[in-house]
């Protein structure tokens, strides 16, 4: 994933949230201290924004 890809949530990660619900964008890319990398997202939809494991995200559009 990069910088400006829209995402959300992948669907096996968060199956009691309908994930076409939950879109953001990817503004921050880096590694956890587990060596897994991760994104921060700004979410469109739930006013919220954080650090995420990338296997949690399913990119929707990529930056280009």
């Amino acid at each position: 994933m990069k910088i400006g890809d829209l995402v959300r949530y992948y669907k096996d990660y968060a199956p009691s949230l309908n994930p076409r619900d939950e879109l953001g964008i990817v503004t921050k890319t880096g590694t956890h201290e587990n060596g897994q990398p991760e994104c921060h997202v700004v979410w469109f939809t739930c006013n919220n924004e954080g650090w995420w494991d990338s296997k949690n995200l399913e990119v929707l559009s990529e930056n280009r």
